[in-house]
Order: structure tokens, then C-alpha cells, then sequence
């Protein structure tokens, strides 16, 4: 790959978005830039990546835009993201002006061979590994092309990667797993279009052509939950809410799913939500999943995303053993992966 693309990238990238950002390589490259961190983990296929990877790889008929998105769709369909991490996100507060959260590099960034074993016994991963085996991937379908090359893309307080491609054709982000909206990871599952694609470059409208041939008959929104929001929505709102969560149940979607849908849904109807955590007790290993709550006609609802429901609780009498509010002050040691 010529390193005149990545730079170009870098730039497009500051154009396009706000924010201050980095690039992250494969160790052992030449290209020196203050923006330029090389990863301290060697870049590798997980086992079904590696096999899709393979069979892709043999067919002709596809284009290579065709296969960066059937590992994008593989990537979304069969993995979840792993929410674990946010339990142990810090909150700077020393300046109330810019409050800002940081990330710890032991969870999925930085390594070891225990780790990797671990990931091994479940789908749960987070935006560093998305984008670290992602890239390997469309690199190594790439092949011999020198034109073109995947790569990972960091904020610089290291709360989001997401994978850059670039080449003579085209830039383009792709995250599946978008920090702040409905992630591709849930919608793709719904059979919903991708949103996590953004395009910076693409002239000829290469790139473009694929992404709305992927998106070609599919919604942005489940027809069942348009419906129920015409019937209920302005007659009984928490009737509405259980509505989406019968729904959702239907599809059979992960915890962290289910909270991102349903919380983009009750914030969408002007309620204003307090974040707290309940612990998957259910679960093989410790850990914890997002919940929420919001208050109504003098009445606080919790959405509780491991059993998808919604119930009226008291706030005050919560089980604060299952229920952390503030989990900087609840941590637990991780020793898992």
C-alpha cells in the first residue's frame, strides 16, 4: 500500500469529521506520523472470520466491495457487543466544563494468550477487536492489490475504534458497532439497512453502489414497531413500550441490543433516562448489562435488559446487590476475557 493513501485518509478524515483522531497498523511498518500508533498485538482471523475469509477469497463472481460487506453482515449477524467494558469506564469530572470518560487498555486492547482463549468460549467483543480482525480480514482478501488497504481508526482518548479503507477509488469508515447510535450489530439482526457506513471519498460511487444494493428492500425502521407506534404511541406511551419490547422478544435479540433499541425509542418520546447496571447472574462468568430508568405521572419504570421487561419499582428500595448506580465505586476485579 502506498502510505500516500493513508495520509490522504487522515486528512479526509479530519475534514469529514470532528474530533481529533489516530491510525492504528499492523507492527512493523515504516510510515512515521505524529497521528500514526502501531497496535502492540499481532493482527489475526478468528475462526469463522478465518473460514468465511477463505471461501471468499475463491469466488470470482463477487467484487471485492461485495466481500467487505458480506464480513461486515457475517461480523453483525453472529457476534454481540460486549457491553462488560463500559462497566469500567472512568468518569473525569475535574473539569465540569469538558467531562470525559476513560477507557482501560486491558479490556480487548491490549492482550495475552489467556484472553484470546477466553473470547474463544462466546461471541462478545469489543470495538477494538471488531475492528482489529475486521481489517486483517479485508486486507487479506485484498491480497496482492496495492491499491487499496484496511486499516483501525482511534479517537484519541481511545473510546472508539472503527475500520478505515482506503485506496485510489475511495475512503470509507466502516463501524458496526457505532458508539452512539443503534449499532449495525442490532440492526443488521432485525434485518434492518446499515447505517454504520460513512463514505469519505468515491468519485465513480463504487463503494456506494454495493452499500445500497446491500440495502436494497430493507427498512430502517420494523414495520411492526411503525405500526404500533401509529396505534399507541399518543393513546397509552407504556403500552406502546411493551409493545416494541413483545416485539423485540420475537427476535430473540441480546441484552445489549435490547437496550440500545429500546433506550433510542424512550428518548425519542422526550424521556429523560438515568443508566444503571444489573448483574447477569445467569451468566458463566461475572458481569454486567445495562439497564435504565425513567420516571412518569409520579411513577419510575426500569427497563431491565437482561429480563426485557419494564416494571414500576421504588427507586429507593432497589436491590443495590443486582443494581449498581455508579460502578467507578462497585468495581470488580476481571480476570476473564
Amino acid at each position: 500500500m502506498k502510505d500516500e493513501y493513508i495520509v490522504q485518509f487522515y486528512n479526509e478524515l479530519n475534514q469529514a469529521l470532528e474530533g481529533e483522531y489516530k491510525i492504528i497498523l499492523e507492527p512493523k511498518r515504516d510510515l512515521k506520523e505524529n497521528w500514526i500508533e502501531y497496535d502492540q498485538v499481532k493482527w489475526e482471523l478468528e475462526e469463522p472470520i478465518k473460514n468465511l475469509v477463505k471461501e471468499l477469497s475463491t469466488d470470482k463472481s463477487l467484487s471485492l466491495e461485495e466481500k467487505i460487506l458480506k464480513i461486515y453482515e457475517f461480523i453483525c449477524l453472529n457476534y454481540i457487543y460486549d457491553v462488560n467494558v463500559l462497566y469500567f469506564f472512568k468518569k473525569d469530572k475535574s473539569d465540569e466544563n469538558n467531562i470525559k470518560y476513560i477507557a482501560v487498555d486491558w479490556y480487548g486492547r491490549i492482550i495475552d494468550d489467556k484472553w484470546k482463549e477466553n473470547r474463544k468460549k462466546h461471541n462478545r467483543r469489543i470495538c477494538y477487536e471488531f475492528a482489529r480482525f475486521y481489517a486483517k480480514a479485508i486486507n487479506e482478501l485484498r491480497g496482492n492489490e496495492d491499491n487499496i488497504e484496511a486499516f483501525m481508526v482511534g479517537d484519541i482518548d481511545n473510546l472508539h475504534y472503527v475500520v478505515g479503507l482506503t485506496g485510489d477509488k475511495y475512503s470509507v469508515i466502516l463501524d458496526l458497532d457505532d458508539f452512539n447510535n443503534l449499532k449495525d450489530l442490532t440492526r443488521l439482526k432485525l434485518g434492518l439497512t446499515i447505517k454504520g457506513i460513512k463514505i469519505l471519498r468515491d468519485n465513480e460511487g463504487q463503494f456506494q453502489k454495493y452499500v445500497d444494493k446491500f440495502n436494497k428492500n430493507r427498512k430502517n425502521e420494523l414495520v411492526e414497531i411503525e405500526d404500533a407506534k401509529e396505534k399507541l404511541k399518543d393513546k397509552d406511551i407504556i403500552m406502546y413500550f411493551n409493545c416494541v419490547i413483545d416485539i423485540l422478544n420475537k427476535y430473540k435479540i441480546d441484552s445489549q441490543g435490547f437496550f440500545e433499541y429500546m433506550r433510542s425509542i424512550i428518548e425519542q418520546e422526550g424521556f429523560e433516562i438515568e443508566k444503571l447496571w444489573k448483574e447477569d447472574i445467569g451468566a458463566n462468568e461475572k458481569r454486567y448489562e445495562r439497564c435504565l430508568i425513567f420516571n412518569l405521572d409520579n411513577k419510575t419504570y426500569l427497563l431491565d435488559s437482561i429480563d426485557k421487561s419494564l416494571k414500576i419499582i421504588e427507586k429507593e428500595k432497589i436491590d443495590t446487590k443486582i443494581y449498581v448506580f455508579n460502578p467507578e465505586k462497585n468495581q470488580y476485579p476481571y480476570y476473564g476475557g
